[in-house]
């Protein structure tokens, strides 16, 4: 069987001739392979520098630049030091969401769009929730709950405050993500909360935004306790309605204070 040596080889052979731009891309491919299909998990170290050396048959700049393309996807890290080395990481959701978001930006993508999105994608996992759902999603969702009681019970005297709450918004819907059961409906959902938090970071900088009044903050609160009443029961299929119906509400009260068709902003 030919080994990955002799694959890399034979793919970079070009008039007898390796360049080594290429030949860096087609390393950090053999390495890229090996990671996703978990042959090498994360938190794990790479084999030493000599032995991938060998066993590629490159240069050590060829192999560095393998790694500084590895380490731009989000697949590695390079640790400095005695110890260290290239270790194998999760990509960070954020980042993808980020370029998802600039890619969005550049499509001139309108407020009005993105929660068209959300109003598709959340009632299908929380559907999922209520019907898979776990003690310790229910646990984390209660917490988040309860932070929310507290914030809302001091009121919204400053700005820092507000913007805690809304981050914390952003938290119980990115857990009805996380615990729907679902990966890819899971990462869809998230990144879209990605572009939003962004955005309304921006949007909670305008001198014309409007912060929630104290009764909307206990209906929103309603709407969450209510949906964690149908998930204890299991009922997919109302929490699914409830929540379809929350965030057409929930569009409806970010339009007072926001245009629909203003264009996603998220570079600073």
């Amino acid at each position: 069987m030919q080994s990955d040596r002799d694959r890399v080889r034979d793919s970079l052979a070009v008039d007898g001739a390796v360049r080594a731009p290429k030949a860096a891309e087609q390393i950090a491919g053999r390495l890229r392979g090996r990671i996703v299909r978990g042959e090498l998990a994360p938190g794990s170290k790479l084999k030493p520098e000599r032995e991938l050396l060998v066993e590629f048959g490159v240069s050590r700049p060829t192999l560095r630049e393998a790694f500084r393309i590895l380490e731009s996807e989000g697949l590695i890290v390079v640790v400095t030091g005695a110890g260290g080395g290239p270790r194998v990481q999760v990509p960070d959701l954020g980042v993808v969401s980020r370029q998802i978001g600039y890619y969005l930006q550049i499509k001139q993508t309108t407020l009005k769009d993105l929660l068209e999105a959300r109003q598709e994608f959340e009632p299908i996992c929380v559907r999922l929730l209520a019907e898979r759902r776990t003690r310790g999603a229910l646990r984390e969702l209660d917490a988040l709950l309860d932070d929310l009681r507290q914030v809302a019970d001091t009121g919204f005297a400053t700005d820092s405050a507000y913007a805690a709450w809304v981050d914390m918004t952003r938290e119980f819907h990115e857990s009805i993500a996380d615990h729907c059961g679902n990966n890819t409906l899971a990462v869809q959902a998230r990144a879209l909360g990605e572009m939003l938090r962004a955005h309304h970071r921006r949007s909670l900088r305008s001198v014309n935004f409007r912060p929630s009044t104290p009764q909307l903050a206990s209906e929103l609160i309603g709407d969450y306790s209510k949906l964690l009443d149908l998930v204890r029961a299991r009922d997919g299929a109302e929490a699914e309605r409830h929540w379809r119906a929350h965030l057409q509400r929930s569009a409806r009260l970010t339009y007072r204070n926001q245009d629909p068709r203003s264009l996603v902003d998220l570079v600073d």
